[in-house]
């Protein structure tokens, strides 16, 4: 999963257990961030929680999700 602002969500696979994979930030410069918590709860801070580092909440006053699937 990535955003407008070029950061890049990620698990970082270092284990065969994907129970133990972090949820991993790839910053524009390239540097990788381990984050300490599951993924449900990561997509949650990012949308809701204006004071972690990686929020996009100050950015929107609501959220707004785009599908790209297209009903045929």
């Amino acid at each position: 999963m990535g955003t407008e602002h070029r950061n890049l969500y990620c698990w970082q696979i270092d284990d065969k257990d994907p129970d133990h994979w972090p949820v991993t930030m790839r910053t524009v410069e390239g540097e990788n961030v381990p984050l300490n918590c599951s993924t449900a709860e990561f997509v949650c801070r990012i949308l809701i929680g204006r004071d972690h580092p990686f929020t996009m909440a100050h950015y929107f006053d609501t959220h707004w999700f785009m599908t790209y699937r297209t009903n045929e």
